[in-house]
């Protein structure tokens, strides 16, 4: 015969407690001695009995315990990118301080088809601007609260850099006159997934992504050295494997036009090209931006953005813990040997 599961109630009856201290030893501690609940927890272990039920306690409290993270790319993008696993790591923290779960949710709309995934979080991190928009507004449909991070949505706050700024003052430094011919390798500039950009028409605004706000940042310092800007360069980089990534910038670096300066728009693809102009033998200032750690050991001049410290404060404000108003933090130039 089949032994029946433990509820609270018979746990309660076994102890000879209330099912409320039963309850506390599980959710609220600091209500019983440390004795008491040792003792309830340790008899509740023998009888096989996990707690009170998770979905009884939400219907009650309407609480999950859980915040979603609503990501730009694919789940396996933010499980190799250094800035994402940087983010993400600084929301763990936040998120492990105050006991509270997180649901990483994909940028596909086929994710949400048959499912109702959305409605679990108590609220919501919005990690960069999806490529489907839709997407956001499923999000806001839930009513809940939603922090932005690396782009803006009307009406809610949001944690960034000033990338405009920090963007024109790496290149105001690699710049040296109007007879550089500067290559800008960039990332999602636009909606279309080819490599070079036929015109600058269908720009993504600098509302919507931080791609746009560097490019602005680049094209000041051009223009302030009086260099035209060329679409042909203008790149916009979908694929940041470094095998991928390596074999496009040999053909580049090794065209006729001799390339003295690339301005990169993260570290990962500066590295990229970093290598391969060591591997070339060649002459290029080369900047990237973001700050990850291995920007260090290459030498790269980047610019140093607070990762962890944008997950931080979002969770904190998805929490509730900070104000939910926006944020704009610092950043810092680090010259270094590439440049």
């Amino acid at each position: 015969m089949q032994r029946k599961k433990p509820t609270l109630k018979t746990v309660a009856a076994h102890l000879g407690v209330s099912t409320a201290t039963v309850s506390n030893a599980f959710n609220r501690p600091s209500q019983l001695s440390t004795g008491l609940r040792e003792n309830i927890l340790q008899e509740c272990e023998k009888l096989g009995y996990t707690g009170p039920s998770s979905t009884a306690r939400s219907l009650r409290t309407g609480k999950t315990g859980v915040i979603g993270v609503l990501l730009a790319d694919n789940l396996a993008y933010n499980f190799t990118d250094p800035v994402a696993t940087e983010f993400l790591a600084g929301v763990s923290k936040a998120l492990d301080e105050a006991h509270v779960n997180m649901l990483l949710l994909p940028p596909s709309k086929e994710n949400y088809q048959n499912t109702q995934v959305e409605t679990i979080p108590d609220s919501f991190i919005v990690y960069g601007k999806p490529v489907d928009a839709s997407i956001v507004d499923l999000i806001l449909r839930q009513h809940k609260p939603v922090v932005a991070v690396d782009f803006s949505i009307p009406d809610i706050p949001s944690i960034n850099i000033d990338n405009h700024k920090a963007s024109y003052d790496i290149a105001k430094h690699a710049i040296h006159g109007p007879s550089d011919n500067v290559l800008i390798l960039g990332l999602r500039l636009e909606p279309s997934t080819s490599l070079s950009l036929a015109n600058l028409d269908n720009l993504y605004s600098s509302e919507e992504s931080v791609s746009r706000c560097r490019f602005e940042g680049y094209k000041q310092a051009l223009e302030e050295n009086q260099i035209a800007l060329s679409n042909e360069n203008i790149w916009q980089i979908h694929d940041l494997e470094e095998t991928s990534l390596k074999t496009m910038l040999r053909g580049t670096l090794t065209a006729p036009k001799k390339v003295d300066v690339l301005l990169c728009m993260s570290d990962k693809i500066a590295l990229a090209a970093l290598a391969v102009s060591q591997e070339l033998d060649l002459s290029i200032r080369i900047v990237g931006f973001d700050g990850i750690p291995q920007a260090a050991e290459s030498g790269l001049t980047t610019v140093q953005q607070p990762i962890a410290k944008k997950g931080q404060i979002a969770a904190q404000m998805a929490l509730g813990q900070l104000p939910y108003e926006s944020i704009q933090l610092d950043t810092e130039l680090i010259i270094r040997s590439s440049s």
